[in-house]
């Protein structure tokens, strides 16, 4: 919430630095604004048949519009992680008119650079959504998984065209997905126990080693699924290791393992300090990193033996 409107921030395209750039009702103005784009997106939950969630979008907002005051430092992060969005949005674009040459004989490779603009576009859109409803749960869990639903597109696209390494067999294969499934729901979990931080902490309720029980069952879920997730990336790297030998995998894997070990040690870090928000970061970080591993493999294990090179 560094920047209470979207796409622009405070109005501009380039944020001011201080609040006295800012005119004197600018809290006003902002809330304003937010109720009128709350009840737009409220409509638009009625006609799509979502009347109970437009019900639960007014009244979980209606009680409170207040804008946070202006800081520069969280008005910048906001501002870069948008700059990075626009480049991003570029280059998928560039991706998929690139792609298109392969129209006649990889047309995979076109559609699934499509899909992943695609998703870029709609994460986009549900940023501003993010903005509008003020950091509403669900919605920036939602805004987080997309970004991964687009980056497997153009995972899948690029090694459509690789050379696979080895052959797999059906128990890595099983074990892979298996992973994939768990870091997935680790992550769900995780979004979930961020946003219960965040709604305590807005109650004026610190959250810390004598009462994190107050997160409920899906703080407990995370800290399972970490331990089950390192379980089996040893097991995985045993069964590569005696029965396809393949040191890149291999790799991938002992690698993903240290990025587990070390996303339960800054977990670890956020129970014991009160949540810091350096330990915060570097939670979220690699718990990213550790999916995408699992992304990565799981493309790897399901790509046809048959090597082809198209780029």
């Amino acid at each position: 919430m560094g920047c209470p409107d979207w796409p622009k921030c405070f109005g501009t395209w380039v944020p001011p630095t201080s609040v006295d750039q800012l005119p004197e009702n600018y809290e006003e103005e902002y809330i304003v604004k937010r109720k009128v784009k709350i009840a737009h997106l409220a409509d638009v939950l009625v006609n799509l048949g979502m009347t109970n969630k437009a019900e639960v979008l007014l009244s979980t907002t209606k009680e409170d519009y207040a804008t946070e005051p202006f800081n520069v430092r969280k008005t910048y992060t906001e501002y870069v992680n948008r700059l990075w969005g626009a480049l991003t949005g570029i280059f998928t674009l560039l991706t998929v008119i690139s792609s298109f040459q392969f129209r006649n004989t990889h047309i995979a490779l076109f559609w699934y650079s499509f899909f992943g603009t695609l998703f870029v576009v709609l994460n986009g859109w549900l940023g501003s959504v993010v903005v509008d409803t003020d950091l509403l749960g669900g919605v920036v869990s939602l805004h987080f998984v997309l970004a991964f639903i687009s980056l497997t597109f153009f995972m899948i696209a690029y090694y459509k065209g690789k050379g696979k390494e080895g052959t797999s067999n059906k128990l890595i294969k099983g074990l892979v997905v298996l992973g994939l499934l768990l870091s997935t729901a680790q992550l769900l979990t995780g979004t979930n126990v961020r946003e219960g931080i965040d709604r305590f902490g807005n109650a004026g309720v610190k959250i810390g080693l004598g009462n994190f029980e107050l997160l409920g069952t899906a703080f407990n879920v995370h800290r399972i699924l970490a331990l089950v997730t390192g379980a089996i990336l040893i097991f995985l790297f045993i069964q590569n290791k005696n029965k396809t030998a393949r040191p890149k995998t291999g790799m991938i894997i002992l690698v993903t393992t240290i990025f587990v070990v070390l996303q339960a040690l800054t977990g670890i870090l956020n129970i014991r300090f009160d949540f810091p928000a350096i330990a915060q970061l570097l939670h979220v970080i690699l718990g990213s990193l550790t999916l995408v591993s699992f992304i990565y493999l799981t493309i790897q294990e399901f790509k046809s033996n048959r090597v082809t090179h198209v780029y």
